[in-house]
């Protein structure tokens, strides 16, 4: 008498179950592998006369450097004269006089930052107006100088 055995039908559904995702994946794989390969781009050699003789590099001298700080103090003249500019220790009349010289320190160097330093009292106008001569002079840098109030960091 034979008895039929359960396991064997089981085994046998469970292997054509478990081998269709893997035979899936191959043959998405293989789906990507070709599109991959068939973007590539053919290398070639490019012929290339090399220099014969002695390879040596030149010593070259340090540049120096144009860039400076440029340093703008604002302040109220005396009685109503108006702004006064100070650039870098040297005090400037008119605002004419101002855009010129940053010009001509422009044409110079543009990477030299400049620092405008304004004291409260100065006129909102004022400090546009030298404030528009740097970026017309296309200065590149322009920061304004903080003082830190002493008090409310506790120094």
């Amino acid at each position: 008498m034979r008895i039929r055995s359960v396991i064997g039908v089981d085994r046998d559904l469970n292997d054509s179950q478990t081998m269709t995702p893997m035979i899936d994946i191959v043959f998405l794989l293989l789906v990507f592998f070709i599109c991959v390969a068939t973007d590539q781009v053919v290398e070639m050699s490019l012929p290339t006369e090399l220099a014969s003789g002695d390879v040596s590099a030149q010593e070259t001298q340090p540049q120096d450097s144009w860039v400076t700080e440029i340093r703008l103090h604002l302040y109220p003249g005396p009685g109503d004269s108006g702004t006064v500019v100070e650039m870098n220790s040297r005090i400037l009349t008119s605002f004419p006089e101002v855009k010129s010289t940053l010009q001509a320190l422009a044409d110079v160097s543009r990477e030299s930052p400049v620092l405008l330093n304004v004291e409260d009292d100065v006129p909102l106008g004022d400090l546009v107006q030298v404030y528009d001569a740097c970026r017309s002079a296309e200065f590149e840098l322009i920061n304004f100088v903080m003082d830190r109030p002493a008090a409310k960091y506790g120094m």
